[in-house]
């Protein structure tokens, strides 16, 4: 005969029961509690100004309006992936969006920064004795003062070789990560582009801050890479100068043209006349001014226009001289055997060669 108590006995077991119950459940029904996340990669993206998502793409942007860089680490918490970065809720990898969380929350690892950039101004696709696409020197240079950062202002100045245009320009760059159990890094010096270029692929993050959308302004985006003896690509639109890798004279001429929306062939100084219309001649005279062959003064046309030498080209961007007259003064922007700059036609190699004044078609 079985009492009330003992009945409610039956119907509950106790604490211990089912404490030695637990120790004989499957393992795969029971759940491990959560480690903590382990870092398996680190990614960088950019954004340009105030775009609603970072993303890992190149950037053309208007110096005006900045690039931002963003570090992004990527860990293995539990069973999933996450992403960890101070870009906002979301980043955009590979063409892909992924959810992201603030880096505080990512595991400890120590950021620094590289600049990717030529070693060289000049060099030739020649070097060789024939022609064929030469590797570019890089060097992964660290900016120390991005030390620590979650984020940093993208800044194209070159550390290697000269900074012609303040800040304006292409530059490379490269994000390193540390931890007690490893070290991750983005592509860098190493990641070449392969065929048709001696440049680096897209993989490698890369920014170009150009002055404003004009002619002139567009041309600056390739300050900072060297000068090409003959540079090439397998197409207009896998040309190095389209890749920002550099540029010879003619081919930086016509990058700016390209870059206006222009369906303009990367050519030679030789085939320029062919694209563009005649406005004068001459040859420098007494006191740097240009004269034609009467001996008349050759008017200043406009900024932008090209002059064309043998075998040389450039573009007018300031008149500095004697105003409306063709001189030594003059400013000219051009790529020849160094990075493009802007110098006076009087302090030139050519300065003593005769010139055509010639106007884009």
């Amino acid at each position: 005969m079985t009492s009330q108590a003992s009945r409610r006995w039956i119907a509950r077991p106790s604490i211990a029961a089912l404490a030695l119950a637990a120790l004989f459940v499957p393992a795969a029904a029971r759940a491990d509690p959560p480690g903590p996340a382990r870092l398996i990669g680190v990614q960088l993206v950019s954004r340009i100004g105030r775009a609603p998502v970072a993303d890992d793409r190149p950037k053309r942007a208007l110096a005006r309006d900045g690039v931002r860089l963003y570090a992004v680490l990527v860990a293995r918490d539990g069973a999933h992936t996450a992403y960890y970065s101070d870009a906002g809720p979301v980043v955009e990898i590979g063409g892909k969006r992924r959810p992201a969380r603030p880096l505080a929350e990512a595991p400890a690892a120590r950021l620094a920064w590289f600049k990717v950039e030529p070693r060289v101004e000049s060099m030739s696709n020649t070097e060789s004795g024939q022609f064929r696409f030469e590797p570019i020197d890089y060097a992964e240079t660290e900016v120390e003062r991005w030390r620590g950062q979650a984020s940093v202002a993208a800044d194209v100045r070159p550390t290697l070789t000269t900074d012609r245009w303040h800040g304006i320009g292409t530059m490379r760059f490269k994000l390193r990560a540390a931890t007690a159990s490893g070290t991750f890094a983005t592509p860098g010096a190493e990641a070449r582009r392969g065929r048709g270029s001696g440049g680096l692929g897209d993989a490698v993050q890369r920014v170009s801050l150009r002055r404003d959308d004009s002619y002139i302004g567009f041309l600056g985006e390739l300050f900072g890479q060297p000068y090409i003896w003959a540079s090439a690509g397998t197409s207009n639109a896998a040309h190095q100068s389209e890749r920002l890798e550099g540029a010879d004279c003619a081919d930086f001429v016509i990058y700016g043209r390209r870059r206006m929306g222009e369906d303009r062939d990367y050519t030679w100084t030789g085939a320029l006349p062919q694209v563009t219309r005649l406005l004068a001649a001459g040859r420098p005279g007494k006191g740097g001014v240009y004269l034609d062959a009467r001996g008349r003064p050759l008017p200043f046309p406009q900024v932008g226009d090209l002059v064309l030498f043998p075998r040389h080209v450039g573009v007018l961007v300031e008149d500095r001289g004697r105003p409306g007259v063709l001189d030594g003064a003059d400013l000219l922007l051009h790529a020849y055997f160094a990075s493009p700059r802007a110098q006076p036609l009087g302090e030139t190699d050519y300065r003593d060669a005769p010139v055509e004044l010639r106007r884009w078609r």
